[in-house]
């Protein structure tokens, strides 16, 4: 049997949407003190960003006697390879907060935006990695029971993806925006969020990942360019560094499309991150994934089960490990070690008292609000109701109309955090069947429907094979401009648009999302569509092929309710494509038909639907 090349993989996305929860629209104050860490017994709401304090970073990367590689300590004292914090020293300017498209009367003093984008990020990271990634009500990782370090999600989390995280990511990447390419007006900002394509591709919502709801009408240049925007774009930078996390996370956590749900090593990552008794794995794997991409992890530390089971017991350095990890002594090689180290020395600094604090007001923390929603990432209706819901705990906290950034911020930025909405992997792209006007087509033809079309704005929208019996979400507001047989069979597409202007007709102005479907059907040589609320199809009875399965083991057969045939599943690959008449003689032998005569009990339940 022949494996699934990558044109193949894109295709086994359309083999059927998985089953998926509704996106979450916010987190309460319970769930979000769960991703807290705890301090003396209570939650901790410090915010313990380093200061004053001199690391050592891009350092070269030598070999060891056993064999292993480490960081180059000794002779890491070139000019480029340390740098000395001292936030207040260096960003002490009022500066004004206007991005390119929005100007702005309000300032900030540059330190304070640093500070407030750090923490910031470092919050949204661990919301987005826990509840963005349709992982199911409870989010991603099991936060009943502690990770292989003996911590706590909170306590992991805080000490290796805390504000000093990103810190250690902006000295690697940009040293803070000081080793900027000189006369470049473009450049991928203070975290080297890589664009037009790559990294702010994905987030976009390439192939039904990302997080298309907030990136997919965002300007890269806007929110991410050093030489565009307030302190170097810090906030645009962080927050999408952080947003890119979980869509990393996603990638190698079965939340895709086509592998939700999925139980293999390669889509494993939070688990493993759980399971793992390396105590830097989280940011080591993470940065391995920021510089190589995900998938070099599937076909790394994740590629069997194996590898996975060796390369979670790994107590330390297990980036040393050959089993995991390829051997290279490269930037990549330099990447995951430098991170991991800078964000030790950083968090270890900070907690013996070498760490930043400022008095802030409210007019620092609405106007750095003010700034979020210029960039777009949030609605002026969200972030109004995080300005009021944040200054009512600012006002009994505060003293002479300030607060601490190191012990007070925190609460108030709990109060912002459970007001924002929880974005989720894949909302507002092509794949996504919530939280837009959209209805449901299904297709009741014998053949796969090639269905293309734009949305409301008259852009690409949706352009996928839909198998027969199977479904896509499309935009009530939006047109086809093809609906046709994929092999010629029929071409439906003035007859769609007609039926989609009555269904938009009969919609009333309170239209909830998927609440309306168009059923097409090719009977006499005609295209057929029946309008009306949306009904999901009945339960998929034992036996008989389910679309949101995952038919990852040779030789299941299933029950093809389109013929009424048994076919027998003759590949390994998740993600196969239905049993169906088209699909028995498909060169790649997905499935092969072994009833002679159709089932008789599936007749029957035909006739009698």
């Amino acid at each position: 049997m022949k494996k699934l090349s990558i044109k193949a993989i894109y295709v086994a996305v359309l083999c059927g949407l998985c089953s998926q929860a509704g996106a979450i629209q916010t987190i309460n104050e319970a769930q979000y003190r769960q991703l807290l860490p705890t301090y003396q017994g209570a939650t901790d709401y410090r915010i313990l960003l380093a200061d004053k304090v001199t690391v050592n970073y891009h350092c070269e990367i030598i070999e060891t006697p056993d064999g292993g590689y480490d960081i180059d300590r000794e002779g890491c004292n070139k000019p480029g390879q340390f740098y000395h914090i001292d936030w207040q020293t260096e960003f002490p300017n009022e500066i004004n907060l206007s991005v390119r498209g929005s100007a702005s009367s309000n300032t900030i003093v540059e330190h304070k935006l640093w500070a407030i984008a750090f923490a910031h990020a470092s919050a949204s990271s661990r919301i987005q990695m826990q509840y963005g990634l349709r992982k199911g009500a409870d989010g991603t990782f099991d936060l009943s029971k502690p990770f292989a370090t003996g911590e706590r999600f909170g306590d992991y989390f805080e000490r290796q993806m805390n504000p000093n995280y990103f810190v250690s990511k902006g000295l690697q990447e940009s040293s803070l925006g000081k080793d900027l390419p000189a006369g470049v007006d473009e450049d991928d900002g203070v975290l080297q969020i890589e664009y037009p394509g790559s990294a702010w591709a994905e987030l976009q919502g390439v192939v039904g990942g990302g997080f298309p709801l907030p990136f997919k009408n965002l300007d890269p240049k806007t929110v991410l360019s050093s030489h565009t925007g307030p302190a170097r774009n810090i906030l645009g930078s962080s927050l999408s560094s952080g947003f890119y996390n979980g869509s990393a996370l996603a990638i190698v956590s079965g939340s895709l499309p086509w592998n939700q749900g999925s139980d293999l090593s390669q889509d494993s990552m939070h688990l493993f991150l759980q399971q793992s008794k390396d105590p830097d794995a989280l940011t080591m794997l993470m940065s391995f994934m920021y510089n190589r991409g995900p998938y070099a992890a599937k076909d790394q530390i994740l590629r069997s089960q194996e590898v996975f089971d060796h390369c979670v017991s790994i107590t330390e350095d297990l980036e040393d490990d050959w089993t995991c990890f390829q051997k290279q002594n490269d930037f990549g090689a330099r990447y995951i070690r430098q991170i991991p180290d800078v964000t030790n020395t950083l968090s270890q600094a900070a907690a013996q008292g070498s760490t930043y604090e400022v008095q802030l007001t409210w007019t620092d923390i609405s106007n750095y609000l003010t700034l979020l929603q210029n960039y777009g990432f949030y609605s002026e209706s969200v972030i109004d109701k995080a300005k009021v819901a944040a200054q009512s705990v600012f006002n009994d906290l505060q003293s002479n109309d300030t607060i601490s950034y190191q012990t007070q911020f925190g609460q108030v930025l709990e109060q912002i955090m459970v007001k924002l909405p929880i974005y989720e992997l894949g909302e507002g792209g092509p794949y996504d069947e919530q939280g837009k006007k959209q209805f449901y087509l299904y297709n009741y033809t014998q053949q796969t429907a090639l269905v293309v079309a734009n949305n409301e704005a008259n852009q690409a929208d949706v352009n996928e094979f839909v198998l027969a019996q199977n479904r896509i979400a499309v935009d009530i507001n939006g047109q086809f401009t093809q609906l046709k047989a994929s092999d010629g069979a029929y071409d439906c597409t003035d007859e769609a648009n007609t039926a989609l202007a009555a269904l938009k007709a009969s919609t009333d102005e309170t239209y909830v999302s998927l609440s309306a479907q168009l059923k097409l059907k090719f009977e006499d040589n005609l295209c057929a569509f029946e309008h009306g609320p949306h009904t999901p199809p009945p339960p998929v009875k034992d036996g008989y092929w389910d679309p949101s399965q995952l038919y990852s083991q040779p030789g299941q057969i299933v029950i093809d309710a389109i013929d009424c045939h048994e076919y027998r599943n003759e590949w390994y690959i998740v993600g196969d494509n239905a049993p169906s008449k088209a699909f028995s003689v498909d060169p790649w032998g997905v499935w092969r038909r072994i009833s002679e005569r159709p089932n008789s009990a599936c007749l029957s339940d035909r006739t009698s639907n």
